[in-house]
């Protein structure tokens, strides 16, 4: 089994490259999201998710942006599932962008492998 460490380095840095392709393998099928958006509350499946992932990768794909992904704290849940905290943000232009998502994602680990099955994310919260 891969340490959950070592795991989370290669998911940050997939994120980073804008791999969508790398992304998609890392969410499970049973995965289940809620994303808080302007006090809306709103929930999606593993479709809606990649969909959501590839609008992003596109969108800045010609722009000079840059994520800054910082784990907060990784919690484990039980044997098979661990819990990561993670803010993400990004600089467009060289500069730092007022707000950041919080992402709380849950991962577990099947026949050796991690995934992400669940992940709530708070958006629009200040970088000051």
């Amino acid at each position: 089994m891969e340490n959950f460490h070592t795991f989370l380095n290669r998911y940050l840095l997939g994120w980073k490259a804008a791999d969508l392709h790398f992304m998609k393998n890392f969410i499970d099928d049973s995965f289940q999201g809620i994303e808080v958006r302007d006090g809306k509350i709103t929930t999606h499946g593993k479709d809606a998710s990649v969909t959501g992932w590839s609008h992003a990768f596109n969108y800045f794909k010609n722009k000079e942006m840059e994520w800054i992904l910082s784990p907060i704290s990784v919690l484990p849940l039980n044997e098979n599932e661990i819990m990561a905290i993670i803010r993400a943000t990004m600089t467009l232009d060289g500069k730092l962008i007022d707000t950041s998502n919080l992402f709380f994602q849950t991962f577990s680990c099947e026949n050796g492998v991690w995934k992400l099955i669940r992940t709530y994310e708070e958006t629009g919260v200040s970088n000051s």
